[in-house]
């Protein structure tokens, strides 16, 4: 299973199509990354509500009206234009890392399957990085009213795809979310990037995943 951003393709292709955007609304993107960090702050104390999609914009509607003071309706309108409609659409320049379509098509060869689990809303992205047709699943951490690395975002998924902890790989360039998160909960976890000691293994080319990920005789049923 594999993480979106960063991960299929490089984070700086999207922060350079996305400039404009910061430079007409900078008070609302630097809020934003101040409300997703405190979500994930919340999200692991005992008396965190959100269960689904809805109630998690809801609440991070609030924390932004809170912290731009603004009302929470004008800031659920930003919020839904900015990060949910227009920021997607950047996709449709933004090609994948070399190899990604060849390193998947070759692990989906062998017979295992392949999804993608992101924070954001990930199918419109995937289309346009023209992946949709080798990814069979994608999921959304947020459905679940949270996100990465709580464990109800790796959980659903497992839920949803039947499968055991054990038996999935989960694939992403973040240490806290895509490495600690999944392992927490018994993923087996790599990593695109430096080496780290906490994933099963480290990679900068896609081919050397697809190569580890098919010379491991007990290798898991999706990645």
């Amino acid at each position: 299973m594999f993480d979106v951003d960063g991960t299929l393709y490089p984070a700086l292709s999207l922060y350079m199509r996305c400039i404009d955007i910061f430079f007409a609304h900078p008070r609302i993107v630097t809020e934003f990354a101040v409300v997703r960090k405190k979500l994930r702050s919340l999200q692991m104390e005992h008396d965190y509500t959100p269960q689904n999609g809805e109630d998690l914009h809801s609440l991070q509607a609030s924390l932004m009206a809170r912290g731009l003071g603004i009302d929470q309706a004008r800031a659920r309108e930003l919020m839904e234009q900015i990060f949910y409609l227009e920021l997607p659409k950047r996709f449709a320049s933004i090609r994948p890392y070399p190899e990604v379509r060849t390193a998947i098509e070759k692990i989906r060869g062998s017979g295992m399957r392949v999804a993608a689990l992101s924070d954001l809303p990930p199918q419109e992205k995937i289309a346009a990085l023209g992946l949709s047709d080798i990814l069979e699943s994608s999921f959304c951490a947020e459905d679940a009213g949270v996100l990465k690395p709580h464990p109800r975002a790796f959980g659903g998924v497992a839920e949803a795809l039947d499968t055991d902890f054990p038996e999935i790989l989960y694939v992403g360039n973040n240490t806290a979310y895509d490495i600690d998160g999944p392992k927490r909960v018994g993923m087996r976890a790599a990593r695109r990037g430096r080496r780290f000691h906490g994933a099963d293994f480290s990679f900068s080319q896609w081919r050397q995943l697809a190569d580890w990920v098919l010379a491991d005789g007990d290798g898991p049923q999706w990645t």
